[in-house]
């Protein structure tokens, strides 16, 4: 067991109408309809989608070094998310990665971890799409805390859906930081910090989030979280809208300044091994403003600032922002305003009850407050006071299962 083969593959085959399978084909999994996409081969008139997915890694998972290479492929008629959760198909990874784990104490670490990982993508049309690298370090203290960081670099990378089934355009290179510091969570009290940032050249894109966290545990069956998370978020290349004033299709982005506060409570109480109690609430508001709207015109471009042209100021009325694309001082099309002020409000009360050894009773409450706020003069301030004057929707649920041997 000290060397391993890890073989995966996976098919799929999903029938329906012609419009259902339009819509899988036009999904964010795969944009079939991009411009110069030819080889996906979109047919509005399909009524079959098929797929496979594989994976094949080698390596060496004992002892103090770790290392291992391996390659993945996801063909773009794969269709998985009746059964799970697919984010992205038509792509191809080579991955190599090495590690140095120590799992015994040494000087004032219980156990540390640090791993590099390398791995280069392309598209079924063999087009580059960007390569990158993975720095952490993962350790325990001998006092129970733990650390975390984290260290990627991508380079500068061709997006297949930035523009939302628009044509394909390269993005500015990107580098991400990541990580969490956790005191002893054997304790009544403890703590818990994450932290992420990214930025890209040309900053095209910055954002950072922080979430502090706290645990108790006044008695032994029950233990209450709270969690709050504050994010900043500045991006130049935000999509916006895609437009046709008669003459071919405009891809509309934007520069976006987003601020979200959320938090998330949860509590877990178990009155007997039988008979528990779980609730989970999280409300958050979130608050983009948008400006410097840009059009997209040669995606591919060497230069950054060559890729796409800058409106002038747009003038807003009452049916949205007039854009004037050649600069005469006249709307040649209107959108609608992209700024939002969005809060939402999810909970879920769940009690369990194990009324025979492997049956369970499931009483459950989900309730929703989600909706926006005028964006303009107004703060999330605002918007938390209006999230709590909705009216919620709700969903009561019982699930009832018995266990049984012949």
């Amino acid at each position: 067991k000290k060397y391993y083969v890890d073989a995966k593959l996976v098919g799929s085959m999903v029938n329906g109408s012609a419009a259902s399978i339009m819509r899988l084909q036009e999904s964010s999994a795969r944009y079939y309809q991009r411009p110069g996409a030819t080889y996906l081969g979109f047919d509005t008139t399909r009524r079959q989608m098929n797929g496979y997915g594989a994976r094949l890694r080698i390596g060496k998972g004992t002892g103090l070094w770790r290392y291992s290479t391996g390659a993945s492929v996801i063909s773009p008629g794969l269709e998985l998310n009746d059964i799970g959760y697919m984010q992205t198909s038509d792509l191809v990874r080579q991955e190599n990665d090495i590690s140095y784990f120590v799992n015994q104490p040494v000087s004032i670490f219980m156990t540390y971890s640090v791993n590099l990982e390398q791995f280069n993508s392309w598209n079924f049309n063999s087009s580059y799409l960007g390569s990158g690298a993975h720095l952490s370090f993962s350790s325990q203290f001998r006092n129970k805390w733990k650390l975390q960081l984290n260290l990627i670099g991508h380079t500068q990378a061709l997006d297949t859906r930035i523009l939302r089934g628009g044509p394909d355009m390269i993005v500015p290179a990107n580098y991400m930081t990541f990580g969490m510091i956790e005191t002893d969570n054997s304790k009544k009290l403890y703590f818990d910090f994450n932290f992420d940032g990214s930025h890209s050249d040309h900053n095209a894109l910055n954002n950072y989030q922080l979430a502090p966290g706290v645990v108790i545990r006044p008695v032994n069956t029950l233990k209450i979280g709270l969690t709050m998370n504050y994010a900043i978020n500045h991006d130049q290349l935000q999509y916006v809208v895609t437009v046709n004033p008669g003459t071919g299709d405009r891809y509309i982005v934007g520069k976006v300044d987003q601020k979200t506060l959320g938090f998330t409570f949860r509590a877990d109480y178990h009155i007997t091994p039988e008979f528990s109690i779980q609730y989970y609430g999280s409300p958050f508001m979130s608050k983009g403003t948008f400006s410097e709207f840009k059009r997209v015109v040669d995606p591919e471009n060497s230069n950054y600032y060559k890729r796409y042209i800058t409106y002038a100021n747009p003038v807003a009325s009452a049916n949205g922002l007039e854009m004037d694309e050649n600069g005469d001082g006249t709307p040649d099309y209107t959108i609608s305003n992209p700024d939002f002020n969005f809060h939402q409000f999810r909970s879920n009360l769940v009690v369990r009850w194990e009324y025979h050894p492997g049956s369970m009773l499931y009483l459950v409450w989900s309730s929703d407050r989600t909706g926006d706020t005028d964006p303009i003069n107004t703060g999330m301030d605002t918007s938390w006071h209006q999230m709590w004057k909705k009216f919620p929707t709700n969903v009561f649920l019982i699930k009832f299962n018995y266990w049984f041997s012949l």
